[in-house]
């Protein structure tokens, strides 16, 4: 199994506004699993050069999230069952590991910036896309592990998430999953608000096995 680098991205200038523009759509879900990323029309798609396209696919390829297949070109990565599984282990026992750090760091300024995340996704469930829930729902998750106050481990779980952002989420395909998702997000800021770590590393430990 390929796995992430959990150093960070280190691109070109000219190409590093193109890496974040093609992560995002990558993480919106705009390209499925297998889509072959042709060079030729990134650079049309993005008015890119050859040079900035390949130095974003590159770095991409770096943090797993498409895969290089030589002589052939990038690909959005199309992980087996086997490797999501094992890649959203390692997402569980971290996250489960952070709460200590998340409940110690947390500030009731923070507190109210996740809730504020919460309720969007919460009200995008009714009006929003497909695409701005994934979204929405990495910067939240980005937004708790970063409290943890350790950035390798925050990292590592941002890089792991990033892995399998194409993978098969039962969770988005029904409005019952996805409002289960909410709710338990709402659930994880009131025990990081009550400062329970027992809690905390349960509902994160449960939450994170959908991988959403």
């Amino acid at each position: 199994m390929t796995m992430p680098a959990i150093e960070g991205v280190h691109t070109r200038p000219k190409s590093k506004a193109l890496f974040d523009r093609i992560r995002t759509h990558v993480l919106e879900g705009h390209f499925p699993p297998g889509h072959w990323l042709k060079q030729a029309e990134l650079e049309e798609t993005y008015n890119a050069t050859r040079s900035e396209v390949r130095a974003a696919l590159s770095s991409l390829s770096e943090r797993g999230m498409v895969e290089y297949v030589q002589n052939r070109g990038f690909r959005i990565f199309n992980r087996s069952q086997d490797e999501i599984s094992q890649i959203v282990e390692m997402i569980t026992i971290l996250e489960a590991a952070a709460a200590d750090g998340i409940i110690r760091n947390a500030t009731p300024a923070q507190v109210a910036e996740l809730t504020a995340l919460a309720n969007e996704f919460d009200g995008l469930i009714e009006s929003g896309s497909h695409s701005e829930l994934r979204l929405l729902n990495y910067r939240l998750h980005s937004k708790i592990n970063q409290l943890c106050g350790n950035d390798l481990i925050a990292r590592t779980i941002q890089n792991l998430r990033e892995c399998c952002i194409t993978g098969p989420f039962g969770r988005y395909t029904s409005y019952d999953g996805l409002k289960a998702s909410s709710r338990e997000h709402f659930a994880i800021i009131r025990l990081i608000e009550a400062r329970d770590v027992s809690g905390l590393s349960d509902i994160l430990r449960s939450h994170s096995s959908h991988a959403d």
